[in-house]
């Protein structure tokens, strides 16, 4: 036998030797999963019929969250090679490489350029044909520097399509027309440019004197969409202007409405259709928060920037932090046996998938969806649909580990909206899987980023008499 001598026990070490507690496997326990906003993403969605919103089918997801926590605009170049995104928060403009053309799951950041010398609220962006300049809409402009509010502004990029080659060349302002403009627009050729505006609740029309040249615009014409939505927030045109997508803030919805004349924004007609995405079909959070609207070039795909949201387990008040290994608190922990039953029939899960995957993020991170003894019954947000899982139990061993060394959760439909599980292993007898000896016992917590469970609490003292075989701890009275 040896004896434990005198120690002094560290912050983590009182953790590991006063956490053990007990429990009772078996238990079936009950969490409630809703969906929250916090998660924008860019809506990838493919048109059975071109430039047809009608025919709108969701497909996939893209978090851009991680580059910008408001995000305004959404743009395509290089046929479709790259995307940008309008970073509201950090004044931004966002570049992503596309592996594959237009399909925004195989974007991947790239770099950004900073706008914020010109404007502090920069809501809309374009480029020219060629990718040589890009524009950027601002409503609050730089008054600590000189430059009024409500703007566009135009930028020539040394390289194409590289925003980190820009230079901020010129300005054209538009306060006469409006004083909130969001988004801007060109017709083929660079001819005319069309600015929507939040003021009026419109989209303007400006001849340019020189193609791309916003310094040389006039303003020409306007048409109100006032009557459909009273804060629109971004726009689009079909390729030969026939069609005006007007995408609505308040109806969270784009309306279509078609021109008579291509690009001549005073010949627009009635609205002939209206894609709410609030829809099961266009899966979405509750905030949905739309702004920005594209096309690809041949009009198969559709793209929103909208907020896919994120799972909050129980409020958010599943698992509190603990000291020793710092936890969101939407992390959770299976206990070996038990049965967890989540609920998924809150409406903010309607066109969400809760899912289990042994990889974090599950098949976005790349990895595989986990299905063993995982129940799925009825369909999420509506009444009764619930998610069930019973976590496999390890045969006693002196080892470490467990019979699922963590799990994640996450969802189906979009990116980066879940979070960890981890899965302590059970035991009726206390294991030891380290010591030197001394006075430096480890459980398998410290080494695996798990917690060891007992079936009695323990407690230690100076003088006791202990012995450790295969991994087995004996103490002495």
């Amino acid at each position: 036998m040896s004896k434990l001598s005198q120690f002094s026990i560290t912050s983590k070490q009182k953790d590991e030797f006063y956490g053990f507690h007990r429990t009772n496997p078996g238990q079936t326990i009950n969490r409630d999963i809703k969906v929250i906003a916090g998660n924008y993403s860019v809506y990838e969605y493919n048109l059975g019929t071109a430039f047809d919103t009608s025919t709108a089918t969701y497909s996939k997801s893209k978090s851009i969250q991680t580059e910008d926590t408001n995000p305004r605009e959404i743009r395509f170049g290089n046929s479709g090679a790259k995307m940008y995104t309008v970073g509201h928060t950090d004044k931004h403009i966002d570049e992503y490489d596309l592996t594959t053309a237009y399909d925004v799951s195989t974007a991947t950041w790239r770099t950004h350029f900073n706008v914020g010398n010109q404007d502090s609220s920069p809501q809309g962006l374009n480029f020219n044909a060629d990718g040589t300049k890009m524009y950027v809409v601002g409503t609050a402009g730089r008054p600590d520097l000189g430059i009024a509010a409500d703007n566009v502004y135009e930028y020539a990029l040394s390289t194409a399509w590289q925003v980190e080659t820009a230079t901020y060349t010129d300005l054209f302002s538009l306060a006469n027309e409006d004083t909130s403009p969001r988004s801007m627009r060109f017709n083929a050729d660079g001819s005319l440019m069309f600015i929507m505006g939040d003021d009026g609740d419109d989209v303007g029309e400006y001849a340019l004197a020189t193609n791309y040249d916003v310094s040389t615009a006039t303003f020409t014409d306007a048409f109100s969409f006032n009557a459909e939505d009273t804060s629109p927030i971004g726009f689009g045109f079909n390729t030969l202007g026939t069609k005006i997508y007007i995408l609505g803030s308040v109806g969270s919805d784009v309306m279509e409405y078609p021109l008579v004349t291509g690009f001549d924004i005073s010949t627009t007609q009635a609205i002939t259709d209206t894609l709410t995405f609030a829809a099961a079909t266009t899966p979405s959070a509750p905030s949905r928060n739309a702004r920005g609207i594209e096309f690809n070039t041949t009009g198969s795909k559709m793209y929103v920037i909208m907020d896919a949201g994120k799972y909050i387990v129980d409020g958010g008040d599943d698992e509190l932090p603990i000291t020793h290994l710092t936890r969101d608190r939407n992390t959770m922990k299976f206990y070996e046996g038990n049965t967890y039953k989540f609920d998924v029939s809150d409406s903010s899960n309607t066109g969400h998938e809760f899912k289990f995957s042994t990889t974090s993020d599950g098949t976005w991170g790349g990895g595989t969806e986990y299905v063993t003894n995982v129940t799925p019954i009825g369909t999420a947000g509506s009444a009764g649909a619930y998610v069930q899982i019973v976590v496999p139990r390890k045969t006693p061993d002196p080892n470490p580990g467990s019979a699922v060394d963590k799990l994640y959760y996450y969802n189906g439909k979009h990116q980066l909206t879940g979070g960890d599980i981890y899965t302590p292993e059970w035991k009726g007898n206390l294991q030891i899987t380290y010591t030197n000896a001394v006075d430096n016992i480890d459980t398998r917590y410290a080494t695996k980023h798990q917690e060891d469970i007992f079936e009695d609490s323990v407690f230690w003292k100076s003088g006791l008499e202990w012995t450790i075989v295969n991994g087995n701890l004996t103490v002495g009275l």
